[in-house]
């Protein structure tokens, strides 16, 4: 018996289940083998677009990292299998003449085994193979439905995705419009009309990005349609509102903090699992309060307002710009021109 098959078929068939495991059945991220390469294949389409969000070879990154992952997961279930029938000579015969398969009879042979389409043309030499075969059979069975049935719910939440984006979009193009749009002379009523409807589909969306982390990779060339930009948006009209404006003026509390703690969380998420060490290009630039100002809306002293972008918001807005290069966008799509 070759040793060094054995061992090394064990191995990577034990590190593709885990994965599956881990990926389809946990709602605590994706395994690790599933995160690389998901990273590879999105790396790979966002360097071939130029690092452009508005390049429509980006749409099809996603469809393009979930093939990937199932086509990984197949390879290695398959591979793993193949190289434990080849630590012995005579794992698997021909079931005509009893003649030992070769190297690519028994790759047939694991090939249809994990795919329990069972010819019957190569069969186990032995008890011991039988039993590797049944298992390797119903592992394949069940490991290939739950990797197809998983994409089922990712495309559900792909859809709430672009929703969430066109809802915030739909507020105003610019976070100075969202404000000025909501002012009704004495305080921001109208935005925070809509704070519980965003809240409640911004925490399903970090829950998804948990749950089903290839999702952040589903891009749409729309900047109104992309999640990244309307986040940064939302999250720049909220700054605002909390470092432009005097207290008295905000508005309801408890609102604004509902939506302070699920823009927390979705940010905490996106550095925890996609930007580990962010170090953006770009420098976040400065709101311009003209806008607020031609609305008579009260505003703090302009030089308070730009200590507070500046410096005390640097760290906050160097995630924020992190995030939009990621996804190939600029500031230029929160605050046009």
């Amino acid at each position: 018996m070759k040793v060094f098959y054995l061992c090394l078929g064990v191995f990577l068939y034990a590190v593709t289940a885990l994965d599956i495991i881990k990926t389809t059945f946990s709602s605590n991220g994706g395994g690790m083998v599933t995160n690389a390469v998901s990273r590879t294949v999105w790396s790979a389409f966002l360097s071939a677009a130029g690092k452009s969000g508005r390049s429509r070879l980006l749409s099809y990154a996603g469809p393009a990292v979930l093939v990937s992952v199932l086509l990984t997961w197949i390879l290695g279930l398959w591979s793993g299998l193949f190289l434990l029938l080849m630590s012995e000579a005579n794992s698997v015969v021909n079931s005509k003449d009893m003649a030992s398969a070769s190297a690519l009879e028994k790759l047939y042979y694991a090939g249809f085994s994990l795919s329990t389409l069972g010819v019957g043309d190569f069969i186990a030499s032995d008890s011991l193979w039988r039993i590797v075969t049944s298992v390797a059979a119903f592992s394949g069975l069940v490991f290939i439905t739950a990797s197809i049935t998983y994409f089922v719910p990712v495309l559900s939440a792909v859809n709430l995705q672009s929703r969430l984006s066109l809802y915030i979009s739909s507020m105003g193009k610019t976070p100075q419009e969202i404000l000025s749009k909501s002012w009704n002379g004495k305080d921001f009523s109208a935005f925070f009309d809509n704070v519980s409807d965003i809240c409640q589909m911004l925490m399903q969306h970090t829950l998804n990005h948990h749950s089903y982390p290839v999702v952040h990779y589903f891009h749409n060339n729309q900047p109104k349609l992309s999640i990244a930009p309307a986040i940064v948006l939302l999250h720049e009209a909220l700054l605002l509102l909390k470092h432009a404006v005097p207290k008295e003026a905000r508005g309801n509390k408890m609102k604004t903090a509902m939506l302070q703690t699920a823009l927390d969380s979705y940010l905490e998420m996106v550095r925890g699992n996609f930007l580990k060490n962010p170090s953006p290009k770009e420098k976040a630039p400065v709101p311009d309060v003209g806008l607020l100002e031609e609305q008579h809306i009260p505003l703090l002293d302009k030089e308070e307002i730009r200590q507070a972008f500046c410096h005390t918001l640097h760290d906050r807005r160097m995630l924020l710009t992190a995030a939009l290069e990621m996804d190939g966008w600029s500031w230029r799509e929160v605050y046009g021109s």
